[in-house]
């Protein structure tokens, strides 16, 4: 996920043209907000009077401030044939977007381990719907916050998945909570209240109801590694077969991104 603070409507269309297929652009402010506080965003892109801004120190910030835009702008009207402005400055934030490190967020090495789980390697839209899930599981708590994200009703998103003999998108949304929790609690200072506070569960009650119901597992055994293997293969076990693996690559238009 990558946030963006950038007031110029071009910047802001080049940076979702330039972001991986995969990842999600927030830009809306209240979200960005709530997402450098309970979410896992892989970078925050900034221009504007939002440069002198303060982020969380765990979020890699990326400024663009005028210095950057107006040599990117002397630097393409320095060719003999400039291209159009979006495209150049989309090639750039390409570059700058590009994951710092081989090493991947938790979301990265999560997904690495469920397609180990599945044997095979899952679908770019499984992906990709994992990767919303898993890096801002407080937006993502009902059917109803996937379906507006899709920008199809409840009941159009559980029809695709009807027709392709899977279960319902909710199924897939519940178990990738449970990772997300699993994620939360692996810090052996986090509460389950406050666990569930930040993963948007309505109380500690309910998150614990959910990892009995699915995983068939505590709290406590969820905080180990061993709990965190075996919610992985159970989640893979039941819901990622090769059939439903090869009937979520045919939903390609699920998360298809609006660059204007």
């Amino acid at each position: 996920m990558i946030l963006t603070r950038v007031p110029d409507p071009l910047l802001l269309q080049a940076v979702r043209i330039a972001a991986h297929p995969e990842e999600e652009v927030v830009a809306d402010a209240e979200l960005v907000q709530e997402a450098l506080q309970w979410a896992f965003p892989r970078l925050l892109v900034r221009s504007g009077a939002a440069v002198d801004e303060r982020a969380p120190t765990s979020v890699p910030v990326i400024d663009l401030d005028t210095s950057v835009l107006a040599r990117w702008e002397a630097e393409r009207r320095a060719h003999e044939l400039p291209v159009p402005r979006l495209e150049y400055v989309t090639g750039r934030l390409r570059i700058l977007l590009e994951r710092p490190s081989s090493e991947g967020t938790w979301v990265d090495l999560a997904l690495a381990e469920l397609s180990r789980a599945a044997g095979a390697p899952l679908p770019a839209p499984l992906r990709g719907f994992a990767r919303r899930v898993l890096e801002f599981p407080s937006r993502y708590r009902t059917l109803h916050d996937v379906a507006d994200c899709c920008d199809v009703s409840r009941g159009a998103l559980k029809a695709r998945f009807r027709r392709r003999g899977l279960p319902s998108p909710y199924t897939y949304l519940r178990w990738l909570r449970v990772l997300a929790v699993a994620k939360v609690l692996s810090d052996r200072d986090v509460t389950v209240a406050r666990a569930a506070h930040q993963l948007g569960f309505t109380s500690a009650g309910n998150l614990c109801r959910l990892i009995d119901q699915l995983a068939e597992t505590t709290t406590t055994e969820l905080r180990t590694v061993h709990g965190w293997r075996r919610l992985v293969v159970r989640f893979a076990w039941v819901h990622l077969s090769p059939e439903a693996l090869a009937a979520w690559a045919t939903l390609t238009d699920l998360f298809e991104r609006r660059a204007a």
